[in-house]
Parts: C-alpha cells; sequence; structure tokens
C-alpha cells in the first residue's frame, strides 16, 4: 500500500489497474469541500504512518470541466491548496520519500496560446477559469514541492478516452458519440467540425505517468518534472464521426451547434519535448480505443436490460 491515487475516476482507475499491488484509499466527500480537506489531511497522516520506505501520490481528482462555474471550481482548488499544505507541513523524513503525480490538463494550459504544436516549452496561456484553476494547482504544487524537497511529476495531458468515462459528468466526446450510435439518441456538437485534439487510451495514459513515476523518484529532492501526455497524433472532430461510421457501418446521429464554444481551442496539436521515450508506451491505435468504448457500454446496456427484465 505505498501507492495512493486520490480520485478514482476515469484516470484514477486505469492507474489502479496498472499494477497488481493494493493502493491505499479513503472515503472522501468530495461534495463539502470543508470535510474533503480534513478527510484528505487525516488520510495523508495514516498514508505516511502505515507506509515504509518509498511512497507516491496520484492527484486525479476533480471533476470540473470548461463549462464549469467559477465557485465550484475554486472549491476544487481550496482541497488541492490545503492538502499540499499538509505535506508541506509534513516530517522531513516522508517528505523526501514521496513522489506526487498531479494530472493537468492540454487543453486546459494551451487554449489561448499561439503557434501549436504545443510543447512543454510554450509559454501557457489559458482560456478558461478551468484553464487558469489548472495552472494554478501546477504552480502551487511546483514550488511547494521545490521548498518542501520532495519529487513531482506534473502531467499535461490531452483528450483522455476510455470505457471508464463517466458520461455524467457532460464532457468526453468518444463516449458522447459512441453513446449516440447505442441510443439512437443524437449527438450535439457545437464546435467546428475541423477542430483538432489528441486523444489518448486511458490504459496508454496510465502506463506513460507509471513511468513518469519512476523516473522522477529517481531525480533529486526538490525536483519537478512537466509532460505533455498524449497520441501526439491529432484528429479532426469530423475525422472521429468518420471513423465511427466506418466501424458501425451508418451514419453517426449528430447535430451541429446548441452549445458554448468559450474555452475551446480550434487547434490543440501537441508535441512533447520531455522523455520523449515514453510517449512510445502509447500503443492503442484510434480504431481499437474507439471499438473498445463501444463494447464496453453496448455490454453495461445489455446488463441493464437484463436487470430490467428480471
Amino acid at each position: 500500500m505505498n501507492r495512493w491515487i486520490v480520485g478514482r475516476g476515469l484516470l484514477g482507475n486505469a492507474i489502479a489497474r496498472s499494477r497488481p499491488d493494493t493502493p491505499f484509499g479513503i472515503d472522501v466527500p468530495w461534495h463539502d469541500a470543508g470535510r474533503a480537506s480534513v478527510a484528505l489531511v487525516d488520510g495523508l497522516k495514516r498514508f505516511f504512518a502505515e507506509t515504509k520506505g518509498p511512497v507516491e501520490i496520484y492527484w486525479c481528482a476533480g471533476k470540473s470541466v470548461t463549462s464549469t462555474p467559477k465557485e465550484h471550481i475554486d472549491r476544487e482548488v481550496s482541497v488541492f491548496r490545503t492538502f499540499v499544505s499538509a505535506i508541506a507541513a509534513a516530517p522531513a523524513e516522508d517528505r523526501d520519500r514521496m513522489t506526487f503525480f498531479l494530472a493537468s490538463s492540454v487543453g486546459g494550459a494551451y487554449a489561448n496560446s499561439k503557434r501549436p504544436p504545443f510543447t512543454e516549452s510554450t509559454v501557457a496561456v489559458a482560456g478558461s477559469d478551468y484553464g487558469r484553476a489548472k495552472l494554478l494547482i501546477e504552480e502551487i504544487l511546483r514550488d511547494a514541492a521545490a521548498i518542501g524537497g520532495w519529487r513531482a511529476f506534473i502531467g499535461r495531458i490531452t483528450n483522455l478516452y476510455g470505457p471508464g468515462q463517466d458520461l455524467g459528468k457532460g464532457q468526453g466526446l468518444i463516449s458522447v458519440v459512441v453513446s449516440s450510435f447505442i441510443t439512437d439518441k443524437p449527438v450535439s456538437i457545437y464546435v467546428s467540425l475541423d477542430t483538432l485534439r489528441d486523444y489518448i487510451f486511458e490504459d496508454d495514459c496510465a502506463a506513460v505517468i507509471e513511468a513518469g513515476m519512476r523516473r522522477t523518484s529517481g531525480l533529486q529532492p526538490g525536483s519537478v518534472v512537466t509532460k505533455i501526455i498524449g497520441a501526439m497524433t491529432a484528429i479532426s472532430i469530423g475525422a472521429i464521426l468518420g471513423e465511427q461510421n466506418r466501424l458501425r457501418r451508418r451514419r453517426a446521429p449528430v447535430i451541429l451547434g446548441g452549445g458554448d464554444p468559450r474555452g475551446q481551442s480550434l487547434d490543440l496539436r501537441v508535441q512533447s519535448e520531455v522523455w520523449t521515450d515514453l510517449d512510445g508506451l502509447v500503443r492503442t491505435t484510434f480504431a481499437a480505443g474507439l471499438d473498445s468504448v463501444f463494447r464496453a457500454q453496448l455490454a453495461t446496456r445489455a446488463r441493464g436490460a437484463v436487470r430490467e427484465v428480471r
């Protein structure tokens, strides 16, 4: 139990599956920022007390998206700041044996940046409160780790997708498009079909993160590494619909328009310049990933139908 994955959504669950050990875990009342902070701080004390040797913390928490109201985003930042402050106040011997991963966002960081493809050297310019919050929590971690003497790995992740996507979050174009095929309910797309995004399959993303954490753990205390994590191949929304049409042999039910495109960039191509050998761990083809999502959703729907019959 020498690793703690905070936030068990699409990414957190993929990281948990990437190794056979059982991660440390606690119940966190995320609906209440104050109670969540208390639970996390208490959990941190337990985590350090119950472990020996090197430990890893993966921060994959947060339900905010580009359209989330600022007050909700601010509460998530407050919880993260409190948690990092608790780490900074921990004994030096605990900080020294810890490596911390932070899941950040390419879309949040580079929405208003210039001249794609974007790299870690590109000046990050957010286009929304969501993006500014992502850059702020990066800064909080970077400053605290450098001063407090622990190692940190910041992953600016492209568009993550996979069977574990939570459709209730109102995001995840891949899962929404697939769902429209299964339910025959049209999906509304409010940005240009030429919009370019980089999509990375959940298990590939976890593999890159795990490898990055192993490498980060060998660096000097206070080291912070920021890496773009993605497939390094951009796909247009039109191409996604075309590929789904090809795989399913019928056209996607799509409605164009009807949403708020603010905070969205037309072109989010990326090309990592940091630890580029780790990019070879991204092995799932887009067609295979798309089909995996389809089969998972179809199986879930079938199980639901069986339950209704019973």
